[in-house]
Order: C-alpha cells, then sequence, then structure tokens
C-alpha cells in the first residue's frame, strides 16, 4: 500500500503477504482496544501461516528454528511440567507448561514462517503491523483523553447490563446507563503497547521514503506515550520508559546496553527475594509518594518472598499461585478493605518463578534470558537497538504485572516474536 512496487508485481504473488498482512493489521489493532484478543487472533495467524505454506507447497518453511535461547526456554518449561509431580493440581500444572510449550512452538513456527517470505509478501506484513498499532494506539489515546466515551457510547448502544461487565468498580452507571468509566479499565490494553511499539518502528522500513518513515515513527511514538501515561498504568509507562532509555543506550554503544540488560536481569530473577524484603523492611508500603497500587504490590510481594521459604527449591508448582491462593495478613495504611484477601499471583514473573519453580526455576529462567541477549546479538546491526529496548520493555512490563500463565499474555508475547522476525531478511535477500 504506501511501499514501492514495480508495475509489473501481479496481486497473485502478493496474495499470501496481503492475507496475512490483514490478519497482522487487525491483530495489532484488536490487542490494544482489548488485550484479551490475543488469544483468539494470534492462532487465527498461526493458522493462516500454515495454510499459506500448504498452499505454497512449502512446509519446509513450518519448521521451528531452535535457537539457543529457544532451548532454554523449552528446557525451563520442561521442568514447569516436571513440577506437576509435586503440585497440589499436577493436572493444572502440567496443562499450563504444555499450553505455554504449544505457545512457543506456534511462536517459532510462525516467526521462521514470516522470516523466509518473499519480500513483497513481507512488506505487506510490515504494513500491517505498523498501520494497525498506529489505528491502536489512536483509538487508545482518544478514550485516554475523553474519559472513554467511545466505549461508553457501544455498550449503551449494546444496552448491557452491570452483571455483564466486570470488574464492577471501574463503571459508574445512572438510569440503566453507563455515565462513567474508571481510567484503570484502560491498564490492561495498554500494556501491549510498549512490546508492540519496537517491533512496528522497525516496521516501518517498508516505507519507501525516508521523510515518511521518521514522521509515522515519531506519530506512533507520541501517541503510544500518551495513550501510556493516561491509561493510569504506572507499569506500562515504565515498561516504555525503560524500552526508550535502552534504546537511546544502545544506539551509543552496544556492547554497554547489552551488559546493564544482562546485570539487570540476574539481579531480577536471582535476587528478587532479598529485594522485595528489604523493600518492606524499609516501609516502602506505607510510603505517601507511592501510589496506594504501588505500596500494596510491596506488600503482595513481600508476602509471596516469605512463602518461598516453604519450598525453596523447587517451588510448590506451576501455576499452583493461582490454585493456593495465599492469603495476605497485612495492609498499607491507607488500605480500607479487608486485609485478609487472597493472592491469585504475586504481580511480578520474577517472584512468581521464584515461589512456583524454586530456585532451579530462577536459575533456568535467568539463563534463558541471558541466552535471548546472546540472540539478539546475533541480529542484524540496525535491528539490535529496538529488540534490546523490546527485552528491556517486556522484562519491566512483568516485574510489576499479571499472572505470566494468563493465556493472552502468552499469546501476546508469542505474537511478538514473529513481529521481530519481519525485520529479519533472507540469506537469499542479503
Amino acid at each position: 500500500m504506501f511501499s514501492d512496487f514495480s508495475p509489473s508485481t501481479s496481486l497473485g504473488s502478493r496474495a499470501s503477504g496481503i492475507v496475512l498482512g490483514s490478519i497482522v493489521l487487525m491483530s495489532a489493532t484488536a490487542c490494544v482496544v482489548s488485550a484479551k484478543t490475543m488469544q483468539l487472533s494470534f492462532p487465527l495467524l498461526l493458522v493462516a501461516s500454515v495454510c499459506a505454506a500448504l498452499i505454497a507447497r512449502e512446509i519446509w518453511r513450518l519448521r521451528p528454528v531452535l535457537s539457543t535461547s529457544a532451548v532454554c526456554l523449552i528446557i525451563f518449561l520442561l521442568y514447569a511440567a516436571a513440577s506437576s509431580l509435586w503440585a497440589a493440581r499436577p493436572s493444572q500444572a502440567l496443562f499450563t507448561a504444555a499450553l505455554a510449550a504449544a505457545i512457543t512452538l506456534a511462536s517459532l513456527v510462525v516467526a521462521h514462517f514470516f522470516r523466509t517470505e518473499p519480500g513483497l509478501s513481507k512488506l505487506h506484513m510490515r504494513e500491517g503491523l505498523w498501520i494497525g498499532l498506529l489505528v491502536g494506539v489512536a483509538y487508545s489515546a482518544m478514550e485516554a483523553g475523553s474519559g472513554q466515551a467511545i466505549k461508553m457510547w457501544i455498550y449503551n448502544w449494546l444496552q448491557l447490563k452491570p452483571s455483564m461487565l466486570e470488574p464492577a468498580r471501574y463503571f459508574t452507571w445512572d438510569q440503566g446507563k453507563i455515565v462513567a468509566i474508571h481510567a484503570d479499565d484502560l491498564k490492561r490494553n495498554a500494556f501491549a503497547i510498549p512490546l508492540l511499539l519496537w517491533p512496528a518502528l522497525l516496521s516501518t522500513s517498508s516505507l519507501g521514503r525516508e521523510r515518511e518513515r521518521v514522521v509515522i515513527c515519531s506519530l506512533l511514538g507520541a501517541l503510544a506515550i500518551f495513550a501510556v501515561v493516561f491509561s493510569t498504568g504506572q507499569t506500562n509507562a515504565l515498561a516504555l520508559a525503560a524500552g526508550a532509555l535502552i534504546y537511546v543506550l544502545a544506539l551509543a554503544s552496544q556492547a554497554i546496553a547489552r551488559a546493564a540488560l544482562a546485570a539487570a536481569w540476574l539481579i531480577a530473577t536471582l535476587f528478587m527475594v532479598p529485594l522485595v524484603l528489604l523493600l518492606r523492611a524499609l516501609e516502602l508500603q506505607n510510603a505517601d509518594w507511592l501510589q496506594l497500587s504501588a505500596q500494596l504490590r510491596i506488600v503482595i510481594w513481600a508476602r509471596v518472598a516469605e512463602l518461598v521459604s516453604a519450598a525453596p527449591w523447587f517451588g510448590v508448582g506451576c501455576n499452583m499461585t493461582y490454585q493456593l491462593t495465599p492469603a495476605m495478613g497485612e495492609a498499607p495504611r491507607g488500605w480500607i478493605d479487608d486485609v485478609g484477601f487472597n493472592i491469585a499471583h504475586p504481580h511480578n514473573v520474577y517472584l512468581q518463578v521464584w515461589y512456583e519453580l524454586g530456585a532451579l526455576g530462577a536459575v533456568l529462567f535467568a539463563v534463558f534470558g541471558l541466552m535471548l541477549l546472546k540472540d539478539i546479538g546475533n541480529l542484524g546491526q540496525k535491528q539490535r537497538p529496538a529488540a534490546y529496548a523490546l527485552f528491556a520493555a517486556t522484562a519491566t512490563a512483568v516485574s510489576s504485572s499479571y499472572n505470566i500463565w494468563q493465556i493472552w499474555l502468552m499469546c501476546l508475547i508469542g505474537f511478538v516474536v514473529p513481529m521481530v522476525a519481519l525485520s529479519q531478511q533472507q540469506t537469499s535477500e542479503n
């Protein structure tokens, strides 16, 4: 659409790229509008890729390429599956690990297929990514600026009832109509923006003119910042800032950026338990300069860190936090509700790994991250800064966020990997 094609280029030769690019476009937009759509759109992208390979009679392109980091991730997931042997609910632990492994395999399959797509088809998919995210962040920015007027109008037009919407505390009703939606309702959807932004910026290489690329990248960045900042999600804002910081650092020195990321990753994966206990010892859960949600995070983290000592080496089993739901015994001073609420997940992936998979799981997770940084170093010179930024954004986002085993989140991360692969070139194209 926006790229320069030869007049002799036939529509049939670009059909695969047009179809897959359209799915990428819709997936990126839908994910920012509602993050949970990714658990539907990512399988659709997988099916479309398999069908395209079958039609082209190129089944070999569906063979996943197992990089060093991919092998380490598979080993980590095999260990997570083995934790079903001592988990409180073995079938749940085994199912969760198997699902994560299936999403990982699907991501590797689609990534290799995208990487080996012909140049013209790949251009359509790159366009689909940056256009889709641009539409998504534009919508999100309008919602953030208008108090979610679009969503309110749609919900009221559909005549939805209070029982149909969750969580109920986000919605204010008057005479059967929604009159206000809390800004926190945007947080989950804005989570995808810091992760998709960097592959989208890479995908603008499909634009024929440098001036167009600068304009699109600037617009994407500005709308992403507005949408994230006004969604009230501090974690999303930190993820966006971390990605930008590492990107600038990588432009100056990729070696320093990589070393900084490796050091931060080792600290997060191996020393998170004493770190959060130190935060509580410093009474930061009652610090007035922190938002109440941040204070509550510290209390939750400290409670989970205490529970790690019950099974320090191998943990309680994959995804067992959701099943065991440990109870809180304290809360920040500003918390007015009951103290004894249950913890469905630690709101911190690094703590979750420690609690559910123990020290062995934490070590395997740490090795996976280091190998991923090593694999990023094998990308092209121009791709590395954005890839390091994506690593930083993702690592920051999961440090204070959702249960890592949630399907939509695993599918989102699985979707991001092929989007990075779009920026890579085949050997024949170099």
